[in-house]
């Protein structure tokens, strides 16, 4: 066993050099995987702009990087393992010499020799063995860091103690001198300063304003995607931190712009948070939003697969099923975040009024560019850098001839302009 000590130290800086090259071979593999996927959904653009062989480039180098690291770990096991059997042989070889001393000054049998030999020669194989052992350890832990550094996450939102669930009643959604600011960035300007308003059951509060103006924030406020950094919202009096974020989230219905579809058939898509929803109630959904009508032309109908993340769809459907999604499911507040901005303005217009008998038992918010979505909206409210700069209905903006009015005459004219183009 004069060997033992060498091989225990051996395998374990062994072992702590194979964990750090699997958790970086991990993290280089990680990012190949992040370059192969984003070419291949956007390989329209790819192709578009005839960025193959950057892109293939891009591959190779992050590809090279990463059989570095494989190259450094594979000799790394070689090298121990080659360096824990030499110190076995050489052991060996000491235990012949010294025994074939001794038999030759008759202190020792050959056969205690021969005995001696063959309980070291057991030790041959698992001598291998822990090699591969040691790396197999690595591999484990690294892997298993990597996993429990997931699962031991904490979430940024989550129920504070003794949260209740959200029992609504008038459906009153209010913002309170909500300011907000991504912990991104300490340095960057707050996205929202001292934003108020409110909207109850039946009424409509259209937002707009440039981009970056915080719209969307607002839209991602409401469910609890992040918490205000001063104020509060409240849902009928309320604080929206004060309940479950489950319950929340069941009550406030946002359709963002991007609208995510999963691969599975349109039924399903639409059926996404009601799973035991009948026929007729997925139909419904499907004919508010305008939607049915495609449906309907399909070989399969509402059985249709959609491709990953909708690639089969064109920007206008993918929206209108996103609007079936929510209209198919009871909310206290509804809002739509530029989720028309892809549909033509007289399918906007057919849509709207096909939700005017959901969106009478709910608070509604819509974020849109196009002032004309606006127009029937109970209140407007008109957003710059964060703050509230305007408000008031559709005609009291434009007698206030503001940025409001602004903005409108010229998509107006813009509109006007297309028109007579056409």
């Amino acid at each position: 066993f004069s060997f033992v000590p060498f091989v225990a130290w051996r395998s374990s800086t062994a072992r702590l050099r194979l964990r750090a090259l699997w958790l970086a071979l991990q993290e280089r593999m990680g990012r190949l995987g992040q370059i192969m996927d984003e070419n291949l959904t956007g390989i329209r653009v790819v192709r578009a702009f005839g960025a193959e062989p950057f892109e293939v480039s891009k591959y190779d180098v992050a590809s090279d990087d990463a059989m570095a690291i494989a190259d450094q770990r594979i000799k790394t096991r070689a090298i121990s393992t080659s360096q824990m059997t030499f110190a076995y042989f050489i052991a060996m070889g000491l235990v012949l010499w010294v025994g074939s001393l001794r038999v030759l000054e008759g202190t020792m049998t050959v056969g205690d020799l021969t005995v001696f030999l063959t309980f070291i020669t057991i030790l041959q194989q698992p001598v291998r063995q822990l090699g591969l052992l040691v790396n197999s350890i690595a591999r484990a832990s690294t892997c298993g860091a990597r996993l429990f550094a997931v699962l031991d996450l904490e979430p940024a939102i989550s129920d504070q103690p003794g949260a209740g669930a959200l029992n609504p009643t008038d459906g009153v959604v209010a913002f309170e001198d909500v300011s907000f600011a991504y912990e991104v960035d300490q340095n960057a300007p707050p996205v929202l300063h001292n934003v108020s308003f409110s909207v109850a059951r039946g009424q409509t509060l259209g937002i707009v304003g440039p981009p970056g103006s915080g719209k969307s924030t607002i839209a991602n406020l409401l469910p609890r995607y992040y918490d205000p950094s001063g104020g509060r919202i409240t849902v009928d009096g309320v604080d929206i931190r004060a309940v479950t974020i489950n319950s929340l989230r069941q009550a406030m219905r946002v359709v963002q712009q991007d609208s995510f579809l999963f691969t599975t058939s349109l039924e399903n898509n639409i059926a996404y948070g009601d799973p035991w929803a009948d026929d007729e109630m997925v139909q419904g959904a499907a004919s508010t939003a305008q939607i049915d009508g495609f449906v309907a032309a399909l070989p399969d109908g509402y059985g249709t697969l959609v491709g990953e993340r909708g690639v089969s769809l064109s920007g206008g459907q993918k929206q209108r099923i996103a609007i079936a999604r929510a209209a198919i499911l009871d909310a206290v507040a509804l809002v739509f975040d530029d989720s028309t901005a892809a549909i033509d303005a007289e399918t906007e217009r057919r849509i709207r009024m096909s939700l005017a008998q959901h969106t009478a038992r709910c608070a509604t918010i819509i974020i849109s560019h196009r002032l004309g979505a606006l127009r029937h909206a109970d209140e407007i409210i008109f957003l710059e850098a964060g703050r509230i700069v305007e408000r008031g209905d559709h005609d009291s903006l434009i007698a206030q001839d503001g940025r409001y009015a602004a903005l409108f005459a010229l998509q107006s004219r813009d509109d006007a302009t297309e028109e007579a183009a056409q």
